[in-house]
């Protein structure tokens, strides 16, 4: 890999690179031994860090040392940024859905988004990401999705659902302790409720057409979405046709960093998004 990205330019090859990164660390996490659900360490927002965390955190950045050999700055998860010069900026979370995982529900991903690196003192924006992949790690799925070419599953085109039907419709939200009341008034106006509890998938389910919104209220500051949870699904749901937007109905944006949370909804048809505002 370290070859043929140092011979031809990497944004030919941003597919390959995101594709590559997704291979490590499905292919780490096949091997590990142990148990995934220890606790190991924290990450760089102060949560526990799990074996399962730590292992796909570092065959991604292993990969990434070869496959990128001049440099390239990461926001991570469990590391934060490390910033090592080059031109990209990757935003990763090796596993987005660690509970499911470390309580056997089979619903966890690794989500990657790419785009340009931020001059000295700036930092990179949602809007900025050029190229997303979410990979599901048990079923292998790969969603990915570059800026002006659309987006795909297993590399067939995929599309938001449109125009929705009011009498089947499919709400993936956010529900539990932490969920504002409005959630549940969410969920009620739908013929069928869902939620996997790993943001990329759930963001992919709106893209490809299986859900036709998906609600994230959190009603706690501190437990709402990072950056690294949506970089990447959020590119897929607007590449597929889709939008996604803040709670108050602006289009979704935010810094690419550690600190900045958020809640959004993600819909296929507008009509949906306007039944909630």
């Amino acid at each position: 890999m370290g070859d043929l990205f140092s011979r031809r330019p990497v944004s030919a090859h941003v597919k390959d690179l995101l594709h590559g990164l997704a291979d490590a660390v499905q292919n780490a996490l096949r091997r590990a031994p142990g148990d995934l659900a220890d606790v190991v360490g924290k990450g760089a927002d102060g949560a526990p860090t799990r074996r399962i965390d730590a292992i796909a955190e570092r065959a991604a950045f292993e990969y990434l040392d070869t496959a990128l050999p001049e440099g390239r700055s990461v926001l991570s998860e469990e590391a934060g940024r490390v910033d090592r010069g080059g031109e990209w900026t990757i935003v990763l979370d090796p596993v987005d859905g660690t509970h499911n995982a470390i309580r056997g529900i089979p619903a966890y991903a690794v989500s990657a988004a790419l785009c340009k690196r931020a001059p000295q003192g700036k930092v990179e924006r949602l809007v900025e990401v050029r190229a997303g992949l979410v990979r599901d790690l048990v079923s292998g799925i790969t969603y990915y999705a570059e800026s002006g070419k659309g987006a795909t599953r297993d590399a067939i085109p995929i599309r938001v659902t449109k125009p929705f039907a009011p009498r089947d419709t499919v709400f993936d939200v956010y529900l539990g302790e932490k969920a504002h009341p409005k959630a549940s008034e969410v969920a009620g106006r739908a013929r069928r409720v869902r939620n996997l509890g790993a943001a990329s998938l759930d963001l992919c389910l709106v893209a490809c057409g299986a859900a036709d919104l998906y609600y994230m209220h959190s009603a706690e500051a501190g437990h709402e979405l990072r950056a690294m949870d949506i970089a990447a699904g959020v590119l897929i749901v607007r590449e597929a046709g889709g939008g996604v937007v803040d709670l108050a109905g602006r289009p979704l944006d935010m810094p690419l960093d550690i600190g900045p949370r958020t809640n959004l909804i993600a819909y296929g048809d507008e009509q949906i998004l306007e039944m909630l505002l």
